[in-house]
C-alpha cells in the first residue's frame, strides 16, 4: 500500500539549505521439507551462555570484520568472555586469532553490531554492555581499537539493542541505543532508563542529540529500536519497542521531517499513527510481508504478538489474529522477517523463552502463504529449538543463496542453523551487496531496492542494521524468486538517485556501488552577485533539480564560502 515518494533534506557543512484467548496453531504436513539442520558443532560455534541476574539478551552480530567476503559472527555473554569466530568459507567458523582484543571477559554484555561508522570500508564494532557500552574501530582487518571515549559513546545504562542510519542524509551512520531499565543493583528500585541517539560527526566522534526526540518515550525501558522509511518520503524514521512492565508509555514512532527545527524535526506520531501498542515489548522485525511497497512492524511481547500493517496512508492496523502469527502461548524475544523458501514472499522467525503457562514452546517459524496469512511449520521446521530463546539474527553465512539462522538461547549457548532447502527447492534467488560511497553511507543504511519478476510482482526491501533483539544485521538484501526469472531492479540510493538494472544474472550474489552523478557548475548571473562580506543573514535561491543536491558556494578567485 502506497505509492514510493521522494522527499530529500539537504545538509551543507553544518548549515541547513533546503489474555483469555483461543490458542489456534496450525503445522504444516510432515510430509513438507524440513529447511534447517543444526550444524552448531559441525560448525565450530562453542560458546556458552551463563545465567545470571537481571535480563539477559544475547547479542549475535554478522560482519565481514577482514573484508575476505564471508561474514563473520560475534557473539556475547553476560557472564563471560565474548567471542569472535572468523568464517572459513567452507561452512565452518573458527576462533578469530584477534578475539582477545575484543572478548571484554569482565563485563556483562547483551548486544552486539557492527557498522562502518567512519566510511573506511571495515566495520567497527559496538558491544552493549549492563554499564559502559565498548566501541571498538577496526584496523583494516588486523585488530580492533577501543575508542569508546574518544567517540563520546560509552553511556552507563542497562543497554540491549543499537541500530545505526543515517537520518540527516550527510553520508555518515548515525546511532540509537535502547537502554531498558535499571533493578536494585542500581540503588533505586526499577525504573526505565533513558535512551540514547547520537549523530556521528563525521570525525570519529559523537554527540548526544537525543533531545530532538519529543513525547518522553525515549525512558520507555527499551529494548530495540530501527531506523526504517515508514512512510516512503525518502528519510529514516525511527520506531522504538518499549517494555510496558517498566514504564506502560507504549512504543514510540517518530517521522523524521527534516531540517526546519533547531537542529533536526522529528515528530511524535505514534498514537496518531497506531504504533503506540502498549506491551512488554521486546523483539521487533521489520519488513514488506505483504509485498504491499511499504513495511510492516511485527513485535513480540509476553503473549499475543503483534504485526502491525502499513496501511500506505501514515497509518498501521494490527493483523497479527488474522495473520495467524499471534502465538499467544509464547513469551516472545527476538524475531526476524526473511524467505527462507525464497519463493517471494517474506515469512518470520520468532525466538521463545518461555511459555505463559510455563514450558519451553517450539520458536515458531511461519510460513508466508502469499494471501495476507501464515502457517506455522512448528517442529518441522527444523530450527524449532524447544529451549529458552532469546536473539535470533539471519544471514547467508554460506552464500548458497539460502538464508540461515543463529539463535541465542538464555542460558545453553548459540545454535547455527543452515538453510537446506537448496538441496530440495530450485527456486530462483538475488542476493545484492550494496556499497556506498561520498554523501552515501559506506554501508548504504536506508537504500531501498525494488525487485521486479517476469511475474510482474514487485518485493521491497531496505537496508537496515539493528533489529530483532541484541542483534547485529547482515547488510544483503536477499530476494527469493520463486519459478520467476527476473526483470529489474531499482536501487533508490540515500541521497535519492535511483539506479535501474535489468541485466543482473540470478541465482548469484551482486557488489552494486554508488556512482555518485557528476557535479554541474551553475555561474550566478551578474545582476544576481553580492558583494562581499555578505552582511545579510540568509541567502535565498530556488532551485527546480530533481534529486538529491550538494550546493557549494564561491567567491572571488574561487574561494570556497
Amino acid at each position: 500500500m502506497g505509492e514510493m515518494m521522494k522527499k530529500k533534506w539537504f545538509v551543507v557543512m553544518g548549515m541547513v539549505v533546503s489474555t483469555a484467548v483461543a490458542i489456534i496453531t496450525t503445522t504444516r504436513a510432515q510430509t513438507e521439507p524440513i529447511p534447517y539442520q543444526d550444524v552448531t558443532a559441525a560448525a565450530g560455534i562453542n560458546s556458552p551462555r551463563a545465567r545470571t541476574d537481571g535480563e539477559k539478551v544475547t547479542g549475535q552480530a554478522w560482519g565481514d570484520y577482514d573484508q575476505d567476503g564471508w561474514l563473520d559472527l560475534y557473539v556475547t555473554d553476560t557472564d563471560g568472555p565474548n567471542t569472535l569466530y572468523r568464517n572459513n568459507g567452507d561452512g565452518t567458523l573458527a576462533v578469530s586469532p584477534l578475539n582477545a582484543q575484543v572478548a571484554l571477559p569482565d563485563a556483562e554484555s547483551a548486544g552486539a553490531i557492527f557498522a562502518d561508522y567512519d566510511n573506511d570500508g571495515w566495520p567497527d564494532l559496538l558491544v552493549l554492555n549492563w554499564g559502559p557500552n565498548v566501541f571498538f574501530r577496526n584496523e583494516q582487518g588486523q585488530g580492533f581499537v577501543d575508542v569508546t571515549a574518544v567517540a563520546g559513546i560509552a553511556g552507563n545504562e542497562n543497554s540491549k539493542t543499537a541500530a545505526w542510519g543515517d537520518f540527516n542524509g550527510d553520508g555518515y551512520v548515525d546511532l540509537y541505543i535502547a537502554n531498558w531499565a535499571c533493578d536494585p543493583r542500581c540503588g533505586r528500585s526499577i525504573e526505565g532508563e533513558k535512551d540514547a541517539f547520537y549523530r556521528n560527526n563525521r570525525d570519529g566522534t559523537f554527540t548526544d542529540v537525543t533531545n530532538l526526540l519529543p513525547g518522553g518515550k525515549t525512558r520507555g525501558a527499551g529494548f530495540v529500536a530501527s531506523f526504517v522509511d515508514f512512510d516512503n518520503d525518502g528519510d529514516l524514521d525511527i520506531y522504538l519497542v518499549n517494555d510496558e512492565f517498566i514504564n506502560p508509555v507504549g512504543n514510540a514512532l517518530w517521522r523524521n521531517d527534516g531540517p526546519y527545527c533547531l537542529g533536526w524535526c522529528f515528530t511524535e506520531i505514534s498514537a496518531a499513527a497506531g504504533a503506540d501498542t502498549r506491551v512488554m515489548g521486546m523483539g521487533l522485525a521489520t519488513g514488506d510481508y505483504d509485498n504491499d511497497g511499504d513495511l510492516d512492524f511485527y513485535f513480540s511481547n509476553a503473549g499475543p504478538m503483534t504485526l502491525l500493517q502499513n496501511q500506505g496512508n501514515g497509518a498501521f492496523g494490527d493483523t497479527a489474529e488474522s495473520a495467524g502469527v499471534q502465538y499467544p502461548q509464547g513469551v516472545g524475544w527476538g524475531a526476524v522477517f526473511l524467505d527462507y523458501d525464497n519463493d517471494g514472499w517474506q515469512d518470520l522467525y520468532l525466538s521463545i523463552m518461555e511459555g505463559v503457562a510455563g514450558g519451553s514452546p517450539a520458536n515458531p517459524l511461519f510460513h508466508n502463504n502469499g494471501d495476507g496469512t501464515f502457517t506455522n511449520l512448528g517442529e518441522s521446521s527444523g530450527a524449532a529449538n524447544p529451549g529458552r530463546t532469546i536473539g535470533v539474527a539471519a544471514a547467508d553465512y554460506d552464500q548458497d543463496g539460502w538464508v540461515d539462522l543463529v539463535i541465542g538461547n538464555y542460558d545453553e549457548g548459540y545454535h547455527l542453523y543452515r538453510n537446506t532447502m537448496g538441496s530440495q527447492s530450485a527456486y530462483n534467488w538475488l542476493t545484492l551487496k550494496l556499497v556506498g560511497s561520498g554523501y552515501v553511507n559506506r554501508d548504504a543504511l536506508g537504500a531501498r531496492v525494488m525487485v521486479t519478476d517476469s511475474n510482474g510482482r514487485a518485493q521491497l526491501q531496505e537496508v537496515k542494521n539493528g533489529s530483532s533483539l541484541g542483534s547485529g544485521d547482515w547488510l544483503d538484501v536477499h530476494f527469493g524468486l520463486g519459478t520467476a526469472v527476473l526483470d529489474k531492479v531499482q536501487i533508490t540510493w540515500p541521497d535519492g538517485q535511483v539506479q535501474v538494472l535489468d541485466d543482473l544474472a540470478i541465482n548469484r550474489r551482486h557488489t552494486i556501488t554508488y556512482q555518485p552523478k557528476p557535479l554541474v557548475t551553475m555561474p550566478m548571473p551578474e545582476d544576481e552577485r553580492m558583494p562581499t562580506p555578505v552582511k545579510a543573514t540568509w541567502l535565498f535561491w530556488l532551485l527546480v533539480i530533481a534529486g538529491a543536491v550538494l550546493l557549494l558556494l564561491f567567491a572571488s578567485k574561487r574561494r570556497k564560502v
